[in-house]
This record gives structure tokens, C-alpha cells and sequence, in this order.
């Protein structure tokens, strides 16, 4: 059966209705690999026309990968799936009575069912600065700007003549003790200790201060203790300053204060504290709650509305609002959602939403990470080897698999990391850092990189 009749028969098959799914990330992708299985028709949206795997994005920031590596192309996914279409572009408002979308160009987007999975931004919980003075790491060019920042600040530093300067260029701050945290904590400690002294001879690695500060008692909240506890005399063994029960108070230009009084002087901050939804979901008009998120039925449906659907992290579940915002939440409601999509479709009960927990992990550095696969607790090489197999299989693209694995491999048995080359869009907005200047986060890199629909926050 050739493409267009494939695409004639879905059709026909839904009675000619078609499902819009907004958003690229892990619930937007699962969507629309559901609606296939079922042959409906379907248009994918989203800002980018890729799919980022944003739980090695921290990779990307530290030179261990190339962006290209945890990125595929939206179209490659959907050669496979004839009855998808895809287009490129930011939605800028919704009316839910006409089902139509409107894209920034003024091009309206009609819908029978739609499917939002426009993922999550960075919460900044009402701190002065963090809007305007630290990186977040919610998508492909997040990483690609602050893996650009870090190595002009090692530039900087080189030159430095001023010895509190050259501290505040080598402190690199980390807020927020979850996966994306601790995992970005740990990589930096690898960086240090491996490229630092062989790239910049004129810098002392002892020199180099990492801080991890979490307001909670302890990291890795998620886990049980032992996990917490192990990850965290990991981190201090690989040189990392783990700062708990204390919150960050304002953030500078070229300082960190915190609720303790103390004042970290910085030029590399990292806000990984807390998501919300992302500042375009107001535009869609939809009824949301805590941190933004769209409040919809346990069957995943959004109130009042009964043909919009939401998934991942941008959805807030009636009776089950403290779902971890991980990415195996995000697939299973992005699966959700498309079955009962089908199911209204055709006039059948809807299901609610389950969240079966499969486990977790995250890595702190070479051969040591944690993880939790039902009842059963990793730690150390045996937890790493676990953590790549499952994130390798994770990723989307035969040839993405395989240049990870030529990358990891040559780092482990190396010690060197990637192309440690400062290349890309413009990065050049600086602020003034004594007698030198320090690359800051250009305006696009500000809580969201600027907005658009980026896929979700997720960890294993």
C-alpha cells in the first residue's frame, strides 16, 4: 500500500477527524507513536523540528556529547508513520470553541482532539535574579550556551590577574539536588579533574569549586536513603561541595547569597531547583494550577474541555497532583492520552491514569551512579553500567546509539571528553567581571531558553 493511500485509509478510518499534538518532547513523541498504532490522523507542532533527549542535555553542557547526539529529527520519526504530518512552529493562542490554534505567522491550526505535552520551564520560585542571571538546562540550545559559557569562563580565567576574579570565574554553582543537579555536579568534577589540567596548564583544578545547594535535608529526594547518602559521599569524594537545608536568597551577576548568610561568588550558576509550566501554556487559555500546569481529569482530559487532552509535565492530575515529573510519567500519559483520544473517538469509556514506577537513577560521575529498578537498589559500576544500557536504549536513532557509545567509550578509556570547541549562534552578551569580561546568559537563555515548546524536564 503506497504512503497517500495509507493516509486516505487513516482517515477514513477516523471519519476524517484529526488529533493535533503540541509539544516534541517525551509525551508529545509517545502521542503520536500511539495515534500511529492506531492509524490516526495526526499533526505534530512544535518551535523545533526535533525531539531532544533532555536527560543527557547536562552531557552536552559539559562537553561530553555533541547537541546533535541527543537530538532527532521530528520528520525521521514520522517517515515511519504516513498517517503524521509535522510543522514548525509557536502557537501563540488557542480558541477552545472554534478548535483552532494560531501560530505566531497569524496561520490558524484546526483540530477535532487535541494533545498538549508542551512540557516544562524552570521555577524560580519569586528569587530575585534567577530570571536574569543563571542557565537552565531545558533544551538543546540551554546546553549548547551554557557548555559555551563555561569554556569562555575557563578562557577568562587563564588571563585573570585579579585573585577574587579569577575565584568568582571558577566557581560554578549548582541549585537544586535532584537528578539534573547532582548529575551536572558530578560531570563538572569529571572536567575538572580530566581536561583542566591537561586544556588550561595555567589553572590549578584545585582551584576549580563546585557547589551543589538543596534546600531539602538531603539530594535525590526520591530515593531512599542509603541512595541519597551514597551519592552524596560519591559527590565529596570527586571534590563537589554539597550544601543541604539551606535555599538560595538572590542571585548577582557574579554572586550567590544564601538563606545562611553566606555569599558564593559566581559567575556560573545553575538553576535546576524546580519546574513549572511553560510561560506559553497561558496562551492556550486552558484551566491550570500550581506552578502553571494545566489542570486536567484523571483520565488526563482537561476540565470542561472534552476534546483536549494534556500529558507530561505540563499536566497537573486531579487526585494524584504530586506525580514525580520524570519521563516515564511523561511516556505513560503520553500513551494515555492517545488511547483515549481513540476512545472518544469512538464513543468508549475513557481510562484513568496510573503511574507505574518502573524505577530511577542518575549518575555522579565515572563508574559511580545509583538506581532503583522496582525493589531492587544499585550503587556504584554495577548502577552505572545499568544507567547507560537503559539511557543508550532510550535514545531515538540507530546512529545516535552508536556515536554515544564510540563517545563514552573513548572517554572512559581516554579520560578526554568531546569537541571542546566555543561554536554555535551568538553567545557574545557579556557582563563586566572586574578587569575582564564574562560571558552571562543571553536573554534567550533566561529561565527557558526564550520560550517555545520544548520537550519536559525528565529523568529515568
Amino acid at each position: 500500500m503506497s504512503v497517500n493511500a495509507w493516509y486516505k485509509r487513516a482517515m477514513e478510518q477516523t471519519d476524517g477527524r484529526r488529533v493535533v499534538v503540541l509539544g516534541a518532547g517525551f509525551a508529545g513523541l509517545r502521542a503520536v507513536k500511539q495515534l500511529a498504532r492506531d492509524r490516526v490522523s495526526m499533526l505534530w507542532v512544535d518551535r523545533h523540528n526535533y525531539h531532544c533527549f533532555l536527560p543527557l542535555a547536562y552531557q552536552v553542557a559539559t562537553a561530553g556529547l555533541e547537541p546533535q547526539q541527543i537530538a532527532y529529527p521530528v520528520r525521521s520519526v514520522l517517515r515511519r508513520l504516513p498517517a503524521g504530518d509535522f510543522r514548525m512552529a509557536r502557537i501563540v493562542a488557542h480558541d477552545p470553541s472554534a478548535r483552532a490554534l494560531v501560530t505566531e505567522d497569524g496561520d490558524g491550526i484546526p483540530y477535532d482532539y487535541l494533545i498538549v505535552a508542551t512540557g516544562s520551564a524552570s521555577e524560580d520560585f519569586g528569587v530575585p535574579g534567577v530570571q536574569d542571571a543563571t542557565f537552565g538546562l531545558y533544551g538543546l540550545e540551554d546546553a549548547r550556551r551554557l557548555r559555551n559559557h563555561v569554556l569562555r569562563t575557563l578562557e577568562a580565567a587563564t588571563t585573570c590577574a585579579d585573585p577574587r576574579t579569577r575565584e568568582a570565574l571558577l566557581t560554578f554553582v549548582l541549585v537544586g539536588g535532584g537528578p539534573t543537579g547532582v548529575e551536572m555536579a558530578g560531570a563538572l568534577a569529571e572536567f575538572r579533574r580530566h581536561v583542566v589540567p591537561n586544556d588550561y596548564r595555567g589553572l590549578d583544578p584545585a582551584g576549580v569549586r563546585i557547589v551543589l545547594v538543596e534546600a531539602g535535608p538531603e539530594i535525590l529526594a526520591p530515593f531512599k536513603p542509603r541512595l541519597p547518602e551514597r551519592a552524596r559521599r560519591d559527590l565529596e569524594r570527586f571534590g563537589v561541595e554539597v550544601r543541604t537545608g539551606c535555599t538560595v536568597a538572590r542571585v548577582g551577576s557574579d554572586s550567590v547569597t544564601l538563606s545562611t548568610g553566606d555569599v558564593l561568588r559566581s559567575h556560573t550558576v545553575v538553576w535546576a531547583a524546580g519546574v513549572r509550566a511553560r510561560p506559553e501554556t497561558v496562551a492556550l487559555g486552558l484551566p491550570t494550577g500550581r506552578s502553571g500546569r494545566i489542570l486536567v481529569e484523571p483520565t488526563l482530559r482537561v476540565r470542561g474541555l472534552p476534546n483536549v487532552f494534556a500529558a507530561g509535565d505540563v499536566a497537573l492530575v486531579e487526585g494524584a497532583d504530586r506525580l514525580p515529573q520524570l519521563a516515564p510519567v511523561a511516556i505513560q500519559q503520553g500513551e494515555l492520552a492517545a488511547r483515549n483520544v481513540v476512545r472518544a473517538m469512538h464513543g468508549q469509556p475513557l481510562s484513568n491514569f496510573v503511574y507505574r514506577d518502573k524505577g530511577t537513577m542518575a549518575t555522579i560521575g565515572r563508574s559511580s551512579a545509583i538506581a532503583r529498578i522496582g525493589r531492587i537498589e544499585l550503587t556504584g559500576f554495577i548502577a552505572w553500567v545499568a544507567w547507560l544500557v537503559v539511557h543508550l536504549a532510550m535514545l531515538i536513532g540507530f546512529r545516535n546509539r552508536l556515536v554515544t557509545l564510540v563517545n563514552w567509550a573513548w572517554n572512559y578509556l581516554t579520560y578526554d571528553r568531546g569537541l571542546r570547541a566555543i561554536v554555535g549562534g551568538d553567545d557574545s552578551e557579556t557582563h563586566a567581571a572586574g578587569p575582564v569580561s564574562v560571558p552571562g546568559p543571553p536573554p534567550s537563555a533566561r529561565r527557558v531558553a526564550g520560550g517555545g515548546f520544548e520537550p519536559p524536564t525528565s529523568r529515568l
